[in-house]
């Protein structure tokens, strides 16, 4: 008898291994690169980039919410401070990654125990996070 084994990716998620991520970047195509190499890395990647639509992140929490600053950081730092308000949500890391320094400055003086990092360095971080 022949029994087919599972597939590495289908083990993680059946046995809870695999973070889950959730990825905020405000433009589609640019989100869609950016979480590629998450995604090669075995990561489950949801996305949004709209802005004229709110993630539904309420009842779908991530493992860890990573926020590009790179366009609208503004925008990024609102979603950064709806999911720490509630103490409920706040052991869920968030990653800040890229972003003009000034706007991160701004961004690290509201969410100070947010983890920062650049796009360059984000899987790295991201694979530090327990």
């Amino acid at each position: 008898m022949h029994i087919k084994p599972r597939d590495f990716d289908d083990y993680e998620e059946i046995n809870g291994f695999m973070k889950t991520i959730f990825f905020i970047h405000f433009n589609e195509a640019e989100a869609k690169e950016k979480i590629k190499p998450l995604k090669e890395s075995g990561y489950k990647v949801d996305y949004h980039f709209s802005t004229e639509t709110t993630a539904n992140l309420r009842d779908n929490l991530p493992d860890v919410l990573i926020i590009s600053l790179d366009r609208l950081p503004s925008h990024g730092k609102a979603y950064g401070e709806w999911l720490w308000e509630a103490k409920k949500r706040q052991h869920i890391p968030i990653i800040f990654c890229g972003g003009k320094p000034e706007k991160v400055i701004t961004v690290k003086e509201t969410l100070p125990k947010a983890i920062y990092c650049s796009n360059e360095k984000l899987l790295a971080t991201l694979e530090k996070i327990k």
